[in-house]
């Protein structure tokens, strides 16, 4: 249905473990997410939530299933606190990391839509909102209005809240989609308090639509803007997605309230896949035919898609082709890779100074495969197995067989093995 990547960061069948980036922990990735604290629900359970920050150590058993599997589709998967939040198309439910329980599950008031033909070409996760004073995660499902007589079926786009805590709808609208657009999955690419974006549709063919969450109806529309996600008050995606030839793509920036054109980083590129990274950065890796260099990937600010001046001046990730970056506790993790040489490089957030870096074919290291980062934690894999790398001086912490998906203080997210479901492991060290 997708294809993913991630800088904290898309959306995958979801046996393919390694592809999973919108199965994100609290730390950071431009989403308006709330503090990790232990839901209402899961402080009822006899469970006691320890938390450890970092996790360095996750139990073997139990591991409780959150989703997907044989017959389970597609799905998005966030910890928050002692809560998973999985999202897929027709269905969102919240299960605890601290005993499996499934805590509540919501599916759409209306009519499912099941006839659609294609999906949607982007990254999707769970997205948290202050609702009436209560924290809501949103779902958009697509269904129909069936018809009578001779008035045809309508199709709908159906957006709701739902509290965190109880899974109980606040609110629920349903929002006309886009002329063109009757057909395939919407994906939420950001929201805050006022707005959430939706976007419809592919590269060669897009919409972006902005929805008030005041009066629940759209305020722009977009065509021809891929929205990729919300960071703050700007919408970073992809312009001149509304033709079938290459070379005519833009990076833009918008502004969230009215969709106005707030930047531009480049134009005239054949491709691009743009990923938040948190803390106002997000990675661009473009294809520019017409440039000397053909293949750039950059570390951006969400507010001007400039580089950052001192990341300018530190010539640390100058020249590379492909770039993905996580946030750390005062720091960017990144895997670069420039031409035939690529390394992991830890960045002083401050300064932008480098504060370690393994690259491939080090003597004395093996450069790790990077999983996620959660606050000074980095956690990655290398032909030894699992490894847990200290942010700021890159040594091992603790080494052992699995690595996450994503983490917080209570739990990890696993793949299963074969086609399996994704499970959460308690952390117990």
């Amino acid at each position: 249905m997708r294809s993913l990547t991630q800088g904290r960061h898309l959306f995958i069948p979801v046996g393919l473990a390694l592809s999973l980036v919108s199965a994100c922990s609290d730390g950071g990735n431009g989403s308006s997410d709330f503090p990790s604290t232990p839901s209402s629900d899961s402080r009822r359970t006899t469970d006691v939530a320890k938390a450890y920050d970092p996790p360095l150590k996750f139990q073997q058993q139990p591991a409780y299933d959150i989703a997907g599997g044989a017959g389970e589709g597609d799905w998005s998967i966030k910890l928050r606190g002692t809560v998973a939040y999985a999202l897929s198309t027709g269905e969102v439910r919240a299960v605890s990391v601290l005993n499996g329980k499934r805590l509540w599950n919501v599916k759409p008031q209306g009519q499912p839509t099941r006839d659609t033909r294609y999906s949607i070409d982007g990254d999707s996760s769970p997205h948290f909102v202050e609702v009436q004073g209560q924290k809501a995660v949103l779902a958009a499902f697509s269904i129909t209005e069936p018809g009578t007589g001779t008035t045809p079926d309508r199709p709908l786009i159906e957006l709701t809240a739902i509290a965190v805590d109880s899974g109980k709808r606040l609110w629920t609208t349903a929002i006309e989609r886009p002329t063109g657009k009757e057909e395939g999955e919407p994906f939420i690419a950001g929201a805050t308090a006022t707005t959430a974006v939706l976007t419809f549709g592919s590269d060669d063919d897009a919409v972006s639509v902005g929805v008030s969450l005041l009066t629940r109806k759209a305020t722009w529309t977009r065509k021809g803007f891929f929205a990729s996600f919300v960071d703050g008050n700007t919408v970073v995606g992809r312009g001149g997605a509304d033709g079938l030839f290459g070379g005519s793509i833009t990076v833009e920036g918008r502004d969230l309230a009215d969709g106005t054109k707030a930047w531009t980083y480049k134009h005239r590129i054949a491709q691009a896949k743009l990923s938040p990274v948190g803390n106002g950065l997000f990675t661009a890796v473009v294809e520019a035919p017409f440039e000397a260099e053909k293949g750039l990937a950059e570390l951006l600010s969400t507010s001007t898609g400039k580089t950052p001046s001192g990341l300018q001046r530190s010539r640390a990730l100058a020249h590379v082709t492909s770039l993905s970056c996580w946030p750390g506790e005062g720091s960017v993790i990144c895997e670069a890779d420039k031409g035939l040489e690529k390394r992991v490089v830890a960045l002083n957030r401050a300064n932008w100074t480098e504060l370690w870096s393994i690259a491939e074919g080090d003597q004395n290291r093996l450069m790790p495969k990077i999983y996620t980062v959660f606050h000074d934690a980095v956690y990655g894999v290398t032909e030894n197995g699992s490894v847990i790398l200290d942010v700021r001086t890159g040594k091992d912490r603790a080494t052992g067989t699995e690595t996450p998906n994503a983490v917080n203080e209570y739990a990890g997210l696993f793949p299963s093995s074969g086609i399996g479901p994704f499970q959460t492991r308690r952390a117990v060290g």
